[in-house]
């Protein structure tokens, strides 16, 4: 039984895992493509903090709420990331 636990939790960690990476993948290309635009740094910020929102909200929809509050929290983590440390781009996990 402890086995079979572990298992569905290693798979729930592991799609948690898969959609975050996704979540931060998407984040880079819009930061790339928002830089390759030649957008005002402020107004970048603004608009990852809107794509985030979006995403925040697509998660609660597609993931239900148990994923969906899961991902909001690392959504919201990647969000302060993007207003207080804007230098860095890439995040590891």
């Amino acid at each position: 039984m402890q086995n079979a636990i572990s298992v569905v939790v290693g798979l729930i960690l592991g799609l948690f895992t898969l959609i975050v990476s996704v979540i931060a993948v998407i984040e880079e290309a819009a930061r790339k493509g928002l830089v390759a635009l030649g957008i005002p740094h402020q107004v970048q910020t603004a608009l990852l903090a809107l794509l985030l929102l979006l995403l925040v909200v697509g998660s609660f929809r597609l993931f239900g709420r148990l994923f969906g509050v899961l991902i909001g929290v690392v959504l919201v983590a990647l969000l302060l990331h993007a207003l207080f440390a804007p230098e860095t781009t890439a995040v590891a996990f």
